[in-house]
């Protein structure tokens, strides 16, 4: 959920990493977008387990958790929560339009990509996730590997690392969509057999579906396909001082047992032991050099 606002304090993030980090807070690599608080963080909705809007007006999920631990917790910082999508994200940092509200920071499932780093800085990751195939429960369909897959019709959504590890895979062509919801549309009329995605999110559209411990969904245990994505928290391009500050707090987090049992709790993960979660799905976290601009 949201962290409760404090009090606006009379220096932003820009002079904390000046201090932490023993910088010049007058270096043209600002913490601008920090400067103002709280800060306005964009999340994504329909992303149980992950990050979804609650019937009150907050968000829930891991992702709500850790901008908690890290922001307030552990840098002290208030902030807000906004909504973002796959195709408004971008902008959102840069404006505020009709169809989006202007954020500071993003918090969504985003990938590392080469591509990104040209106009954001990338702060992190939080989270590492292979590819998961979500299947209907009542499929058994046995799925281990990538090769598994191409007997089956897959949806995908357009331009995703998914869409590209099918094509590259062989068997029947991919099932395209737009987005997310579409792809689970598709399963659910019978056009699409499997949806092929971020473990993560799958795992907690599939833990939230159906009633009780009767899901709709399921994801096959172990088919962690393809090389993990790092997922990252993304500000505008330019702004060193307070991506590596938040990578620091993201580091010290990764190494707190909340970080597990929050992860373990919000996506359902009650078979897998705490050496499976963090074998798979805890990243290393790199320094400036690689993920903030230099």
């Amino acid at each position: 959920m949201p962290a409760p606002r404090f009090a606006p304090l009379s220096v932003g993030l820009l002079l904390l990493a000046g201090t932490l980090l023993g910088c010049d807070t007058a270096d043209k690599n600002s913490a601008a977008p920090f400067d103002s608080l709280p800060i306005k963080v964009g999340f994504k909705i329909g992303r149980p387990g992950m990050s979804d809007l609650t019937h009150n007006g907050s968000f829930d999920g891991f992702e709500p958790h850790v901008a908690l631990k890290v922001l307030q917790e552990s840098l002290g910082r208030s902030y807000t929560s906004l909504t973002v999508t796959t195709a408004n994200w971008k902008d959102a940092l840069s404006d505020g339009k009709v169809n989006h509200n202007k954020v500071d920071l993003v918090i969504a499932d985003i990938s590392e990509q080469e591509s990104l780093k040209t106009d954001y800085d990338l702060a992190g990751p939080y989270l590492q996730t292979p590819l998961g195939v979500l299947l209907k429960a009542s499929d058994g369909t046995p799925i281990g590997k990538a090769e598994d897959l191409r007997p089956l019709a897959v949806c995908v959504q357009e331009n995703t690392t998914a869409y590209a590890t099918l094509q590259l895979n062989g068997g029947r062509p991919p099932v395209v969509q737009p987005d997310l919801d579409a792809c689970m549309a598709r399963l659910n009329d019978g056009t699409a057999q499997a949806v092929l995605a971020d473990y993560v999110v799958l795992q907690g559209i599939a833990v939230n579906s159906g009633t009780g411990t009767e899901h709709t969904y399921r994801v096959a245990r172990d088919a962690h396909i393809g090389k993990a994505q790092q997922l990252m928290m993304v500000l505008p391009k330019g702004h060193q001082k307070a991506c590596e500050l938040l990578r620091k707090a993201i580091a010290d987090y990764l190494q707190d047992t909340d970080w597990t049992t929050s992860l373990k709790q919000n996506l359902g993960l009650g078979d897998f032991t705490n050496d499976e979660i963090r074998d798979t799905f805890r990243p290393v976290t790199t320094s400036v050099g690689n993920r903030c601009s230099a």
